[in-house]
């Protein structure tokens, strides 16, 4: 995170770059670009803090481009999320009023280009108008009025959706528990009984060396069966317990990253083609704008995983094909989201199974080693910290499309 280092953009502010800012609409037009007259533009990459929490307060700023975080510091030193800015936005309005401390940082999230505007200068323009001042103060009043309603809506809205997110989990975790005590006995009893196999072949082994009467001596071909029994059953108790370590990390937090989401698709779909070298599964990116977005690439990255491994043993049965990777733009709950979608043109999904599909250790080929629980630890991570929705839609024979849609900014 670096400090407040700008590059001015020009030394001429265009007269309508306040046009379109709520706080100054009721401003006519000549009054707007005299308030932009005594501004300056400026430059500044991601990570940049453009105000720091407990600084005096000397100008008001106008996002013109790029989108910034706001945070505030908590009782044990660390940093929260208030929310974000983005073009069109103004932060640090009340400056222009009581010039006290800021009451939060403001950082880059993006590159990002900024209207500053001097406390000093502004007021030196609208005290010798009245009429200024009233049309501000009348502004500044429905803002700070709208800005409290809002939040009172969204924190009721936010702890609805993390009650039914955490109930959500709470169920899945149950079920994951349940399902790997169950499918963990068949692998451990198997391993107990092969153990107990090998003791009796080692004391059979002891008496035959000390001049009892046997078949023989042991050899490598009497130990091979057990031995490979006992790889194989742990191998599969192994697998068991790091999906279900899969599932608990899908409820960490990892850290917020700015970055384009039709990049990070790109990146996971390379990264899957080289882990698994032996699929022929060929994921195809479709072309479009960049998708700039704030979250969790990892989460991002394990849940897209899951999806082409799915389309390359479910829809093409670990035979050639193709998925096809899509990103919109989209809304959830009221605020810009991004789509993204894989979709496969495979085998597609029997109607039945529909209704059970993210349930832990629901699968279709348990016969080819599968355990089901690709799709839980999807649908858990999209449900949970990318605080987004996972949908399925698919026909026998037409194919499986699997949308994610999330937030473009927590």
């Amino acid at each position: 995170m670096t400090s407040a280092i700008v590059a001015p953009t020009g030394t001429v502010v265009p007269g309508d770059i306040l046009d379109g800012v709520v706080l100054f609409e009721s401003f006519t037009p000549e009054e707007r670009a005299a308030v932009a007259a005594r501004g300056r533009l400026f430059d500044a990459p991601a990570g940049t803090v453009l105000m720091r929490e407990g600084d005096e307060a000397r100008a008001l700023h106008v996002l013109v481009a790029g989108t910034v975080r706001v945070v505030c510091g908590d009782a044990c030193g660390g940093q929260v999320e208030v929310g974000f800015r983005r073009a069109g936005d103004c932060f640090g309005e009340m400056a222009l009023i009581d010039g006290g401390a800021r009451s939060a940082s403001v950082i880059a999230a993006t590159p990002v280009t900024v209207f500053e505007l001097d406390r000093d200068l502004f007021l030196a323009l609208i005290s010798p108008s009245p009429d200024m001042l009233a049309k501000l103060l009348r502004k500044l009043s429905g803002t700070v009025r709208d800005v409290s309603g809002r939040v009172v809506r969204e924190d009721l809205e936010r702890r609805t959706r993390v009650a039914e997110a955490a109930l959500a989990r709470q169920r899945t975790l149950l079920q994951v528990v349940t399902g790997l005590a169950h499918e963990l006995n068949t692998p451990l009893g198997v391993c107990v009984t092969t153990a107990s196999h090998l003791q009796e072949i080692a004391r059979a082994g002891a008496r035959i060396g000390a001049g009892g009467i046997g078949a023989g001596p042991l050899t490598a071909e009497d130990l091979r069966e057990p031995a490979a029994l006992l790889e194989a059953n742990l191998a599969r108790a192994v697998e068991l317990v790091e999906a279900f370590s899969a599932i608990a990390a899908c409820q960490n937090a990892e850290p917020l990253e700015a970055t384009d989401l039709r990049r990070a698709a790109e990146e996971a779909a390379a990264l899957f083609a080289v882990q698994h070298p032996d699929l022929p599964l060929e994921v195809r990116m479709l072309p479009g704008p960049p998708c700039p977005w704030i979250g969790y690439a990892p989460h991002l990255e394990r849940v897209l995983h899951h999806l082409f491994a799915n389309a390359a043993a479910h829809g093409y049965g670990g035979g050639p094909g193709v998925a096809e990777l899509a990103v919109e733009t989209a809304a959830l709950d009221g605020k810009p989201a991004w789509r993204l979608t894989v979709r496969d043109h495979g085998a597609g999904i029997p109607p039945r199974h529909m209704p059970t599909l993210t349930d832990p250790f629901f699968t279709t080929a348990r016969g080819r080693g599968h355990r089901g629980l690709g799709l839980a630890v999807a649908f858990s991570t999209v449900t949970g910290p990318l605080a987004g929705r996972l949908e399925i839609d698919s026909a026998p024979g037409g194919g499986t499309a699997v949308t994610i849609l999330m937030p473009q900014e927590p």
